[in-house]
């Protein structure tokens, strides 16, 4: 091996020593860098026009739009949290009292009895081992509802000092973001080992992936959600809150989407012969709340993360359950910059 090889070999090894060791030193803060990056992301542009009517107030801009973002998002999303911890406690106090009272058995009789649907729900529900079943799954599934939203609850309030913690380091970070985002960019940029070409198309491809993710899937979500939120608090639904962030969760991962919450509901509320508010939510539902996904995310999306949905899907899946919340705007980035590495390969290596 020559003397320059050597080197280089060192050179790359001792890299990637550091590099790790980087990445091992800022990993408690990964959550707070990632959140804080997706908030500067999402409000970038707005940042931009201020920066050019102002050119000469970077850092009280920066500041400005690190207050603005935080008053916009922080203090709803707590409000939202403890409400929805608050109903789903309360929601699984009413199931028992639900069934204690018989009226899970009452609900499944009258089920029976439809006309349309009697042959079917004779056979399922003739047995009394059925009926045991069922009153058990729901009185599980509301108790571990209510657990999960009490345990939550108190490992909120143990934990505030570290919740505000992090939202100070967010906060910060954001405000970097703001301020030297595009310097932070250049750099990643111009240190990222490809050649022009490649680098090009690579970090084309990443930047439309999260302007679709980020721009155009999470502001639909949050248009779904709202919309759906405002139906089920005028309707009285049970737990409204819990029911809208299903919703916003839900219109986040291709192919399931927000019908996926809102038709059980209406078909609930149908065989509680609340006939009316079924009519209503259903057409609320399909005309409204899923009517957006097909206006807004063409609109403003189109089609920049060039993925099929089935991959899309799994690919969220899979990344909520490795990432977590995160994986949701993880996932599509990844795969974007798989096929865009695996495309560049075949035109550069195979062809």
């Amino acid at each position: 091996m020559k003397r320059e090889q050597f080197i280089s070999f060192f050179f790359i090894g001792i890299l990637a020593f550091i590099i790790y060791e980087v990445f091992n030193i800022f990993a408690p803060f990964f959550t707070a860098i990632f959140w804080a990056a997706i908030l500067a992301f999402a409000f970038y542009p707005l940042y931009e026009k201020l920066r050019k009517l102002f050119p000469r107030r970077n850092n009280s801009i920066a500041l400005l739009m690190t207050i603005g973002v935080f008053l916009i998002v922080v203090p709803p999303l707590i409000f939202i949290i403890i409400n929805m911890t608050t109903q789903i406690i309360e929601f699984s106090q009413w199931a028992y009292a639900y069934i204690r009272d018989g009226k899970l058995e009452q609900l499944v009789e009258q089920i029976r009895k439809l006309p349309w649907f009697q042959n079917m729900q004779a056979h399922i529900f003739a047995s009394q081992t059925v009926k045991d079943s069922l009153s058990s799954w729901f009185l599980g599934t509301t108790k571990t509802l209510g657990n999960l939203a009490a345990t939550q609850a108190a490992t909120f309030t143990k934990n505030i000092f570290f919740v505000l913690l992090n939202v100070f380091f967010m906060s910060f970070l954001t405000f970097v973001f703001f301020k030297h985002g595009e310097k932070i960019y250049n750099f990643i940029y111009e240190i990222a080992p490809f050649e022009k070409e490649t680098k090009k198309a690579l970090f084309k491809q990443i930047h439309e992936t999260f302007v679709a993710v980020i721009r155009g899937q999470l502001l639909t979500s949050v248009t779904q959600a709202a919309v759906a939120g405002m139906v089920f608090t005028a309707l009285g639904v049970p737990i409204p809150l819990f029911f809208t962030f299903l919703i916003f969760l839900t219109s986040l991962i291709p192919v399931l989407g927000a019908a996926s919450v809102w038709l059980p509901i209406v078909v609930y509320l149908a065989l509680t012969h609340l006939y009316t508010k079924a009519i209503i939510l259903f057409v609320v539902g399909f005309f409204g709340i899923s009517l957006l996904d097909n206006i807004m995310k063409p609109a403003i999306i189109g089609e920049k993360t060039r993925l099929p949905y089935f991959l899309l899907f799994f690919g969220i899946m899979g990344g909520m359950k490795f990432y977590g919340l995160m994986g949701i705007f993880l996932a599509p980035v990844v795969l974007s910059i798989f096929f865009a590495l695996i495309k560049i390969y075949r035109e550069k290596y195979v062809s």
